[in-house]
């Protein structure tokens, strides 16, 4: 598929606009291109009426529109409504269709927690930090409520949180979920990384303390003090292949130390 897509349907006067990263859309091919770029945060905040009735009065799409609208009817789930949309105008080529199809088939077998946590990750990625921080808050609550996920499941939840309150300059709040992540997925990176953070707002007394309460001497203390000299402040953003990446770290050291 080419980033670059010539419009076949006309733009739309007043555009479709998308709550979950506030995005403007002003024709159908915009609307494939979210879809195909952002599968995890389509939800009913997008597959409902509203979309319809935009398809219909803005681009003229009055038989995509009843095609949609059955489908809504007959609840025949979000993969029919989407890709109904994709085949009124041919947007992805067959192998990718049918990639998409199988993405839509696995997804739909996932538990609710593990969707709603995919959607607070692509919401990292699009910077949206407080509806990522909503998203991970609700995915713990149906972890706990509904599935049995494990407390690696919470822990990566909790350090995802952590980094989105990095991002919001929150570092209290961000020192809170890294050593709640910890005590879910006790890898040593999640920790150093919260020695990080509280040395970002504690006092020294403070933050001595913290360290020794976790088993931090004074030769760990400074090494951490030496490291964060030698960041630079753009180094201090992280984004989410990098999270992906070092919660990858996290598993294998949690598998190792766990043994399971």
């Amino acid at each position: 598929m080419s980033d670059y897509i010539l419009c076949q349907v006309k733009r739309a006067s007043l555009p479709f606009y998308v709550e979950n990263i506030s995005k403007n859309i002003y024709s159908i091919e915009e609307l494939c291109y979210y879809f195909y770029k952002n599968i995890y945060l389509i939800d009913e905040s997008i597959i409902n009426e509203r979309l319809c009735n935009w398809l219909k009065d803005e681009l003229g799409l009055s038989k995509l529109y009843e095609k949609l609208y059955r489908i809504l009817e007959k609840e025949e789930g979000t993969s029919a409504f989407i890709l109904a949309i994709f085949r009124e105008i041919h947007y992805l080529s067959h192998e990718e269709f049918k990639k998409l199809n199988e993405t839509l088939e696995i997804l739909e077998k996932q538990l609710p927690a593990v969707r709603i946590k995919k959607k607070g990750d692509y919401l990292i990625g699009n910077r949206m930090y407080v509806n990522a921080i909503r998203m991970y808050e609700n995915a713990l609550v149906s972890a706990k409520r509904e599935e049995n996920l494990g407390l690696q499941f919470e822990g990566e939840i909790y350090n995802n949180m952590a980094y989105a309150y990095l991002e919001l300059f929150q570092m209290e709040e961000a020192a809170k979920y890294f050593k709640k992540a910890y005590e879910k997925l006790p890898a040593q990176q999640i920790r150093r990384q919260y020695f990080y953070t509280c040395r970002m707002f504690m006092d020294e007394g403070k933050w001595r303390e913290e360290c020794e309460s976790m088993g931090a001497d004074g030769k760990e203390r400074k090494e951490i003090v030496y490291e964060m000299s030698q960041v630079k402040p753009e180094q201090m953003a992280w984004n989410t292949e990098q999270i992906d990446e070092m919660l990858s770290d996290f598993k294998k050291e949690y598998h190792r130390s766990t043994g399971f």
